[in-house]
Order: structure tokens, then C-alpha cells, then sequence
């Protein structure tokens, strides 16, 4: 009999042979790398695309912009069989990115770019939209500040998909083992999963992928 030694890099290396390649999408991941801005890993990526099209959601919010790529794989993903995607921001240089990106990729209206506070924006939508997917990928710390803002806002059955909620394998970590300056991010990060994952609204899995997802789904 032979034993293969398989580990999770050359998992992860065919896994990712075998993606669909979209150029647009590429092109924004290769520039988002080589300036250092932050976008979602290749395994969130495709837990979302794939969850959009299980989901066919009409009405999506973003919490956290960047440069809009993130934005691009939704609005991809969702075969543009949606009524709006409102994505929010609140960095002035990212902003003027995402415009750019939105103008260069998008080719209709569908996209609604907020150039604001999450919470402001938050607190002002409370009473007036309903999203049928939320996807959550903006300041760790607020997560749990934000969630019951967010299940305002969310219709019955809507899916809520928080993104690096393991905060590269520190939350796993007993405090004390944090600097300082991360302890605050730790502390309120572990304190929305355990609130999510007990709310009686939802229902809610964790997912090892890329960084770490939480999927709730509002009962």
C-alpha cells in the first residue's frame, strides 16, 4: 500500500489550479498585492462566489470597500441578477480607488458606492433598507458594535459573512499572549463569535477558510 504525505500547502496549490480565471478580477488582485492593500484570500473568495450563487441575493451591503475588489467578485458572482450592491468606505485614498475601479469594471448603476462611517451609515439605514446579504470585511474591533445594527437591517433568511474573524491565528491565543495594542481587536473579536453563535436569530457556523469565516443566517 502507498502513503501519500499530503499537506495543506499542495491542497491548497491544486485547489487553486483548479479556479475559474477571470482577467478583470486577477488584475485587481495583482495590483491590490503590489501596493499592499489588504483584499480577501483566493479560499474566502471562492466560499463567496459560491455562497452568492447558492443565495441569489437581490440586495447586498458591503461593509468595507478598499478598492472595490471584493465589490467586483460579488457583483461577478452574482451575474449581475441583482438589484444593488451598496458598499461603504471611509478611507479617502481607498475611496478615490474604489471610484476608479467601480468607473473601469462596472458597466451600470447597480453599484452604490458610500463614502462614509460604517456606523453613521449603520444608524441612518436602520429604519429603511433590508439587505438579503451582508458582507462584512472592515474593522475587526467593531464586529460586535455592528451586529445588532446588522440584523436591523437584515430580511428573514439573509446571510451574514464576517471575514477574518481568526485574525491570523491570534484569537485562537489566550490573551496575555497578545501585544497590547491587538488585545482590544482580540478581546471584542472573540466576544462577537460567542455572540453571534448563541444569538437565537441565527444560525451561525464557522468556517476554517483563509482567514477565518463566521456564516450566519438570520432565522
Amino acid at each position: 500500500m502507498v502513503t501519500y504525505n499530503v499537506n495543506d500547502e499542495r491542497i491548497e496549490d491544486f485547489i487553486k489550479s483548479l479556479d475559474d480565471y477571470d482577467e478583470e478580477i486577477e488584475s485587481l488582485k495583482d495590483y491590490a498585492l503590489k501596493n499592499d492593500v489588504p483584499i480577501i484570500r483566493d479560499e474566502t473568495r471562492n466560499f463567496l462566489r459560491l455562497l452568492l450563487r447558492i443565495k441569489k441575493p437581490r440586495k447586498i451591503l458591503e461593509l468595507g470597500t478598499a478598492i472595490a475588489y471584493s465589490t467586483l467578485v460579488i457583483y461577478k458572482s452574482c451575474d449581475k441578477d441583482i438589484d444593488s450592491i451598496v458598499t461603504v468606505e471611509n478611507n479617502i485614498d481607498r475611496i478615490k480607488e474604489a471610484k476608479t475601479n467601480i468607473e473601469k469594471f462596472f458597466d451600470d448603476k447597480k453599484v452604490v458606492l458610500i463614502e462614509d462611517d460604517i456606523t453613521n451609515y449603520l444608524e441612518a439605514a436602520e429604519k429603511e433598507e433590508k439587505y438579503d446579504f451582508v458582507f462584512l470585511d472592515a474593522a475587526k474591533a467593531q464586529y460586535i458594535v455592528w451586529l445588532p445594527m446588522l440584523k436591523k437591517l437584515m430580511k428573514k433568511g439573509a446571510v451574514l459573512l464576517a471575514d477574518n474573524i481568526f485574525k491570523d491565528g491570534e484569537i485562537l491565543e489566550s490573551r496575555y499572549t497578545i501585544i497590547k495594542r491587538d488585545r482590544t481587536i482580540h478581546k471584542r473579536m472573540r466576544e462577537y463569535l460567542h455572540e453571534v453563535a448563541k444569538d437565537v436569530d441565527f444560525d451561525t457556523t464557522i468556517f476554517n477558510v483563509g482567514d477565518g469565516i463566521s456564516v450566519s443566517i438570520k432565522k
